[in-house]
């Protein structure tokens, strides 16, 4: 356990096109599923995992008993985000996909440290912000309210939040996706 009090959702429930449609958490990657990477990355850094998933959910309860699919029928990553939310143990929550296995180790503490106590913080590399950053669960209200009026684009509600943004440009390895299966390969 860490002494931060934040939960962690990873997000897994994407359609994986570039991966050809393989449920992209469960994908090996250097001999282990991507989920796995995440979480070992993070699990020194926060107290539960909480799973937004959308199929293999019971592969999944092998890293977390805490497995919720998107009930809404939108699919997308802030459909799941609303669906996992209420699940998660802490107001703090770091909001993560399943495809960084190469996250850094002092994560939460940089987002906390950066976050100037702001509801949203959210990581950017240079000109792109990721889809890794620290949200409190009193955000669900906004979210619910951006899926009620047919806007599910993430990032359109992440900016609608003004979240303070921390540059990690200079870590940008850290942040990468695996995205295809070229991805894979390099």
């Amino acid at each position: 356990m860490n002494s931060h009090a934040v939960s962690c959702l990873i997000l897994a429930g994407g359609k994986s096109q570039r991966m050809n449609h393989a449920d992209k958490g469960l994908v090996e990657f250097k001999g282990r599923p991507l989920i796995e990477h995440v979480i070992n990355a993070l699990r020194h850094q926060v107290d539960d995992f909480v799973i937004s998933a959308n199929r293999n959910l019971e592969l999944y309860k092998h890293y977390s008993p805490d497995v919720v699919p998107d009930v809404s029928g939108k699919h997308g990553p802030l459909s799941g985000i609303a669906s996992a939310l209420p699940t998660c143990s802490h107001d703090r929550v770091l909001v993560v996909p399943c495809d960084m296995p190469f996250l850094p180790d002092n994560l939460v503490d940089s987002l906390l440290t950066n976050s100037d106590n702001s509801p949203l913080s959210i990581i950017k590399v240079h000109t792109r912000m990721q889809l890794v950053f620290l949200m409190h669960k009193s955000l669900l209200g906004s979210v619910q309210e951006h899926l009620d009026s047919d806007k599910h684009k993430l990032m359109q509600w992440v900016e609608a939040c003004s979240p303070v943004i921390i540059d990690c440009s200079h870590s940008a390895r850290a942040f990468r996706n695996i995205n295809s299966i070229h991805d894979l390969d390099q």
